[in-house]
């Protein structure tokens, strides 16, 4: 089961971003800029993860991962790991997501990046909530609807979503 799995709104869109960034990503890098280049593949390995080609995002997210962590820590690690993460727990490949979200989390932190934080646990709320850890799924999406208040982000709205949706899963297993 996969909670609240986000569904992209044109797939056809979808589908002509991820030719266009793909086609573009030899000469990225080949122009030398690497935080562009780790940008664009942890925007790309999420595209590839809504359009439900996880492998090939996992294929492409975990050179830059390596690369990313040898250059030290940095917020584009962070937002390669989310993506990481969230292609590998589509791929049900858990106990990674798990240490991809972990460590996202911890860096995003340490680095007092909250745009990270609040993505991090917006995504880790719903692999909690599928593993049936619904407190620890609360509190994942109270934090992260929290930080959106406080930051005034606009998707403030879907953390709350979030929130019913896992209030009537907690209903149906008698939490």
């Amino acid at each position: 089961m996969h909670f609240q799995r986000f569904d992209a709104d044109d797939p056809e869109a979808l589908a002509r971003e991820i030719a266009t960034t793909l086609d573009g990503l030899p000469a990225l890098r080949s122009a030398g800029d690497l935080p562009k280049l780790q940008d664009t593949i942890a925007s790309l390995g999420s595209m590839l993860t809504t359009a439900r080609r996880e492998r090939e995002a996992v294929a492409l997210l975990l050179p830059a991962v390596a690369e990313a962590r040898a250059g030290g820590r940095c917020e584009d690690l962070g937002w390669l790991l989310l993506s990481l993460a969230t292609a590998n727990q589509y791929l049900d490949h858990r106990r990674e997501a798990h240490a991809q979200f972990t460590e996202a989390l911890a860096l995003a932190e340490s680095l007092g990046a909250g745009h990270l934080v609040h993505v991090v646990l917006a995504h880790w709320g719903r692999l909690l909530a599928e593993d049936g850890e619904l407190q620890r799924a609360r509190d994942c999406f109270e934090r992260a609807l929290a930080l959106r208040v406080r930051l005034n982000h606009p998707r403030q709205a879907s953390i709350r979503r979030l929130l019913d949706a896992l209030a009537v899963l907690e209903a149906r297993e008698g939490h």
